[in-house]
């Protein structure tokens, strides 16, 4: 038991270590998959700032400012416009620029009290300012430095009345402002990723400590209902009520001491499954089947009645009812006794069963047999007279044994038969009308017999 609780232990341990790699995969996935969502959401931001200043600017004015035009009404109101963004938004420096052919690009416009950019200084080049350039707004996907620092920059195109590009409006943003804010992220959704693993871990722990448990009196408790079985098992094959052949396998074999607790557990519950059903077909078995003749009894009979019943209601049936019932019985065990009478039943059923060996035949009394043929049968004549002709023939084998069985029979009619029982009233009054004939012929008093 120590082995195999050891090995359990390792399948937990390996459980754990799989999982640990599953978070920390998923926890690598989020990180890479966050990080990108938070710069996307840091680059719209940039873009929604540069977009809307580049909205407020008047695009013909823009194009034609020159520097000499600092202290016009046109130059401060782009001035005004750019400085009110720079006072009042969480930015490092907005400023207009000028497109001057060949990917080069020069200030315009700078509203920064310190150091700003003067008209006509040229612009670090980025892939973002060219884009915005061609009327597609923009920002840099790597960070540039320039005098000033380092940045990122979101680059919006201005139009003038014919639509065309007058001039750009950059927004810097700091890199390293934009860079803390992707770290930050990336620090949270690691120690979220942590934090779950670690609760992952002791979760499972908890829940393998307490399943063990469990599997431990479950595994006694399954040990204790099999000792049980086997002892009802023994008593009941003494009384000669079960076969006592059937056994549960309680000994483990060489390659069972190689499982696992949970693994022997399935061995056991598999074998003492295999016993069950075992036992249950025989019990069944006693059930369904007629002691003294070896065929189907009446609790047998009136299950297949009710199948019978399903398929006329459903429109599908299909059947003859034979009825057979044994003449003289009365008269063999007052003369001879119940045990002559017995043999005489034994006798009646194994040629009922030679002549129907392909249909549900049963013993639904003492003297009586009904035979229910599955089709309506056009080879009815044919076994009625074969049935006659094995009656003979056994009487013939058997003259200390005689039988005379009387018959009936008649097919299912959907057109006049509403239920199984009209077809079977039809069958028992043709055998009574035979056994009539019978007694008549053979000049018996049938009270007497």
């Amino acid at each position: 038991m120590k082995k195999r609780l050891k090995r359990t232990s390792k399948y937990i341990i390996l459980l754990g270590i799989f999982l640990f790699i599953v978070n920390v995969s998923m926890g690598l996935v989020l990180t890479v998959e966050s990080s990108e969502a938070m710069k996307d959401l840091i680059r719209n931001r940039m873009l929604d700032i540069s977009n809307t200043a580049a909205s407020m600017i008047d695009g013909d004015t823009l194009r034609d400012i020159q520097a000499e035009d600092v202290d016009t009404p046109e130059y401060q109101e782009i001035l005004k416009t750019l400085t009110y963004y720079q006072d009042n938004i969480n930015l490092k420096y907005i400023y207009c620029i000028r497109d001057m052919g060949d990917k080069n690009f020069v200030f315009t416009i700078d509203p920064t009290v310190v150091d700003p950019g003067q008209f006509g200084d040229a612009i670090v080049y980025t892939d973002a300012l060219y884009t915005a350039s061609l009327g597609t707004a923009a920002v840099d996907k790597d960070p540039y430095v320039d005098k000033w620092g380092r940045f990122y920059s979101s680059y919006s195109p201005v139009f003038d009345s014919n639509h065309e590009v007058a001039g750009i409006v950059a927004v810097d943003f700091s890199a390293d402002w934009y860079d803390r804010q992707v770290s930050n992220q990336i620090m949270t959704v690691l120690l979220v990723t942590f934090t779950s693993i670690v609760f992952g871990v002791i979760i499972v722990l908890l829940l393998a400590s307490h399943f063990r448990k469990r599997f431990k009196l479950l595994y006694k408790e399954l040990n204790k209902l099999t000792e049980g079985v086997e002892t009802l098992s023994k008593e009941l094959s003494h009384d000669n009520i079960l076969d006592g052949d059937e056994v549960i396998e309680t000994e483990l074999s060489e390659e069972d001491e190689m499982l696992d607790d949970i693994g022997v557990m399935e061995k056991r519950i598999s074998s003492l499954k295999e016993y069950m059903s075992a036992q249950i077909r025989f019990v069944r078995s006693k059930t369904y089947i007629d002691g003294l003749t070896g065929i189907k009894n009446r609790t047998a009979y009136l299950e297949y009645v009710e199948k019978i019943e399903k398929s006329i209601s459903r429109g599908d049936a299909r059947f003859a009812v034979v009825m057979l019932d044994l003449n003289g019985l009365k008269r063999i065990n007052d003369d001879f006794g119940h045990e002559k009478g017995d043999m005489t039943i034994k006798k009646a059923a194994d040629i009922i069963n030679e002549t129907f060996s392909d249909e549900q035949v049963f013993r639904i009394g003492g003297d009586e047999f009904v035979v229910l043929l599955k089709d309506s049968s056009d080879k009815l004549d044919e076994l009625m007279s074969s049935f006659d002709k094995n009656c003979v023939d056994a009487n013939n084998r058997d003259d200390d044994t005689p039988v005379a069985i009387s018959k009936g029979f008649a097919v299912f009619d959907a057109s006049t038969d509403n239920n199984y029982q009209y077809t079977f009233e039809r069958a028992d009054h043709a055998m009574y009308e035979d056994k009539k004939a019978y007694y008549s012929k053979n000049n018996i008093n049938r009270r007497k017999s």
